[in-house]
């Protein structure tokens, strides 16, 4: 069902003009991240940088089977995971303030698969793909035609403005909160769905236990495990009526409901050589009953790019 799911949605952009990027595919997609970032063999394209962790999910407020009948929400998961760096550079300093990722596969007793990807931005540079892939080859073009293009696109300027508005202290993976920006649906029993986004807030006081270096962001979530435990809460929040669910770039109002349902908790980080998250494809599409995909063509973009970089970093290993 899945399968039929996101193969719908993924032909539904390719047949609308406005969406179809002039008919790129999702592996030229992908070249464009290669253009702008270079290329790390055996990694990721983006988020090239990052860690595995190990733990579990567990809900945390039965009120959510109102509104799902996940599984994920009936009892305690396994998790298998990764935080990383945005972008596609093969070493990013960890010293310096930037946007973070956060992705798991949440494994259920039942054996159901159920897959989160996260940013911690809190909303989309731009309202569609074919936009966003040109914002990104024009970066690869250099800072002149990257100047030209953010002039003509508001979109881009109004998310610069509001992230860079943001703190700018420096956090670790595991004080960073993340964000699903795309819209899901949650299904209940009689199939009703509601619209939702989430995030991932971290549950205590994770601060930066030694002295900041360009690489100690493993050394310190280890620590912070050590010393008291890394968690973050699922904070849903439900879309009111009025709301666009079907545009990542529109941030939903602080206002909107929100119902904090489980908890991911990391009892184990190690380095991508030593864990089982390098070879993961984080699918965002891949979820368990009790959730359906929205129609935002980002999201399934997102899923077939991540194929073809599965695919080809495995190639190359």
């Amino acid at each position: 069902m899945l399968n039929k799911v996101a193969l719908a949605t993924s032909l539904a952009i390719m047949s609308t003009p406005n969406l179809a990027q002039e008919q790129r595919s999702p592996a030229q997609n992908l070249d464009t991240f290669e253009k702008l970032f270079g290329v790390t063999e055996g990694k990721r394209r983006n988020h090239t940088k990052g860690f595995c962790f190990e733990g579990e999910f567990k809900p945390t407020d039965s009120t959510v089977n109102q509104l799902s009948n996940s599984p994920i929400f009936s009892g305690t998961s396994k998790v298998y995971g990764r935080v990383s760096h945005k972008g596609g550079k093969a070493n990013p300093a960890d010293n310096q303030p930037g946007h973070y990722g956060l992705a798991f596969q949440i494994t259920t007793a039942d054996n159901q698969i159920h897959m989160m990807s996260m940013n911690t931005e809190h909303f989309f540079p731009t309202s569609t793909v074919a936009d966003f892939m040109a914002f990104l080859a024009a970066q690869a073009e250099g800072p002149e035609a990257t100047k030209a293009f953010v002039k003509d696109h508001p979109e881009i300027q109004e998310y610069k403005k509001y992230h860079s508005a943001l703190s700018s202290e420096l956090h670790p993976y595991e004080g960073a909160t993340y964000n699903s920006i795309n819209t899901f649906y949650l299904v209940n029993d009689q199939g009703k769905k509601t619209p939702v986004r989430w995030s991932f807030v971290p549950s205590g006081e994770h601060g930066i236990v030694k002295t900041p270096q360009a690489d100690f962001f493993l050394d310190n979530m280890q620590a912070n495990i050590k010393n008291g435990g890394v968690s973050w809460d699922m904070v849903l929040t439900l879309a009111n009526q009025d709301d666009d669910i079907l545009n990542p770039h529109i941030k939903w109002s602080d206002d909107n409901q929100k119902i904090t349902v489980a908890r991911l908790t990391v009892n184990k980080a190690v380095a991508e050589s030593e864990g089982i998250c390098a070879n993961m494809n984080f699918d965002p599409m891949a979820i368990s009953q009790g959730f359906a995909p929205s129609e935002d063509p980002m999201l399934a973009a997102r899923s077939a790019v991540y194929a073809v970089g599965l695919g080809r970093r495995l190639s190359e290993q």
